[in-house]
This record gives C-alpha cells, structure tokens and sequence, in this order.
C-alpha cells in the first residue's frame, strides 16, 4: 500500500510520525492469526469502499490512519514483549529494511553484505538461521511482491515493468515471473 504525504487526514506528517518512533526498525511483525484477520478485514473493507461508484475520500483516509494507528499498537505490544532483539535478529530486521529498500535494483548477496559490514557467507548463515530462508529467498519475494503491486495497480505495460525491476529484458522477467508465482504476468494481470 502507498498513500500520498498530503493523503493522511493529519496537520502535519511529522505530528502523525512521532507517534511512530520504531517505524524505521520495525519493518517486519509477526502477527498473531486474530490480528492476521483483522488487518486483512481493514483492507477488504477499503477495497470494498473503493470499488463504490463515487470515491469516499474522507472514509478511506481514516481507515488508512486506523490501520496505521493500528499497526502501531501491534508493534508497541511486541515490542514491550521483547524488547531486546538478539544480534542476529538485529541483523535480520536491519537486512530486510535494506531489501525493501534496494531489491528493485540490487540482487546481489555482496551488496548486502557490505551493507551491513559482514561477509557474504555470515550474513547468509545469519538469514538462513533467523527465518529459513535464504538471502536470494527474500530478495526474490520483494521483487515479486513489487512486481505484482506493479501488474495488479498500475498502468505499466509488462516490458514497462521489466525495465522498471531492472530486468536484462521482458522475456527474462516473464519467465523469472513464472517459475516465482506459476504464472505468466498477464495470466497475473487477469487474474481476479
């Protein structure tokens, strides 16, 4: 989900922000099943909304804030849980920020690695142990989540898409597209 700065029904983002002092760290939360759902009926009934004929802006900024506020409380009730990450989790959480930061153009484990000031074959023990996948694992995830946000939202044709992931070429990312997700682009495109 991507909302505008100016979306927010706020005074200021910096106002919204300091009620957010972790958002930097926390980039990943494991929820409970309760809380699972409850998020996911946040999104359903946005997208409910947004399927009306007239756009309900009002409605769909405060839910958006809900959810955020929501959100927050979330990561305030794990982080009073364990408030001490172990190094390696500290590591973890510090590598997935970098992925969503650069996996549209880096996907190289050296990147990472340097990075976070660790050799490659460390930092990829670390990953492996903390989450049970690998480096590439995670890397590869980020790329098709941004590339299905891509197919399912935007205009963007596919060799649209393939340029904007840095892939050599259309048919590379097709078929990088196909052996992540079963799927071709446009069967993904059609897709309900």
């Amino acid at each position: 989900m991507a909302i505008d700065n100016n979306f927010l029904p706020f005074t200021s983002k910096d106002d919204f922000l300091k009620y957010f002092p972790q958002y930097p760290n926390n980039i990943l939360l494991t929820l409970p099943l309760k809380e699972q759902i409850r998020i996911e009926s946040y999104f359903t009934l946005m997208w409910d909304i947004l399927q009306e004929p007239t756009f309900r802006r009002e409605v769909i900024q405060h839910l958006v804030a809900s959810l955020l506020y929501n959100i927050n409380c979330i990561a305030n009730s794990t982080q009073t849980t364990s408030k001490h990450l172990t190094h390696q989790e500290d590591i973890f959480q510090r590598f997935i920020s970098l992925v969503n930061t650069h996996s549209k153009k880096e996907r190289n484990v050296s990147f990472y690695a340097n990075k976070l000031y660790l050799t490659p074959r460390y930092l990829n023990t670390i990953i492996r142990q903390t989450s049970q996948q690998t480096i590439m694992d995670w890397i590869n995830q980020s790329i098709i989540q941004e590339a299905k946000i891509l197919l399912k939202h935007s205009d963007l044709l596919v060799y649209q898409i393939s340029d904007e992931l840095n892939f050599p070429n259309p048919s590379f990312f097709c078929k990088f597209f196909k052996k992540m997700t079963g799927m071709t682009p446009q069967e993904y495109q059609k897709k309900q």
